[in-house]
């Protein structure tokens, strides 16, 4: 990272920022303590944590941005090829938090009793940290899956996606290429219906 943006890294993760284990938790955690509030959006050292990290990996990321302080961040490990790539898509932006409303500082990701407590927790950093374990785990394993993997973290999900995936649809389409299936954003939470537990499957949405 550049020296201008390790000063804006939370200081518990200055000194180890690029031994945060592929542990979905404890990645999750770090994400947390990155202040992405939307507005104003500005996730510039939360991708810079992640870039590093994926570099460590021996995976050199993209980062394009329409402002440079709400760039997106594009991975690829390649397959053998013989299916379409699958899209991993996540967003990196939280609504804002006010500290009034928490019991708990909203981006401290404290751990108490099994929960990790903290603003994006839910939407989407978890998903995120999943997302981006999973990711390291198949480099760190030489995974050659039927087809690309491609990892896609968004800065601007909360306020319109003007900045996030707006701009990639826009003008970095060719990256995607070929991709035919995605996971992201979960589809709903947990209801439970006569005693019983639902969980509902969220297959499709915001398409053009």
């Amino acid at each position: 990272m550049s020296e201008r943006d390790m000063s804006r890294v939370p200081a518990d993760l200055r000194d180890d920022a690029h031994q945060v284990t592929a542990d979905p938790v404890e990645l999750m955690r770090a994400l947390v303590r990155f202040d992405t509030s939307n507005p104003p959006g500005d996730v510039r050292a939360c991708v810079e944590f992640l870039a590093a990290l994926l570099r460590e990996r021996g995976i050199e990321p993209v980062v394009v941005a329409l402002d440079p302080e709400r760039p997106n961040l594009i991975a690829r490990l390649p397959g053998r090829g013989s299916s379409p790539p699958l899209l991993l898509y996540g967003h990196l932006d939280v609504v804002p938090a006010s500290s009034a409303e928490w019991t708990r500082p909203p981006f401290d990701a404290e751990l108490v009793d099994g929960e990790v407590w903290g603003r994006g927790t839910l939407d989407m950093k978890g998903g995120v940290a999943m997302m981006v374990s999973a990711f390291l785990r198949a480099a760190d394993e030489q995974l050659e899956p039927a087809g690309d993997l491609i990892l896609a973290l968004t800065c601007d999900e909360e306020t319109g996606s003007e900045f996030g995936a707006k701009y990639l649809v826009e003008q970095h389409a060719d990256r995607f290429a070929g991709v035919r299936y995605a996971l992201s954003e979960f589809g709903g939470f947990t209801q439970w219906i006569g005693g019983r537990p639902l969980y509902p499957i969220q297959v499709a949405e915001k398409q053009r």
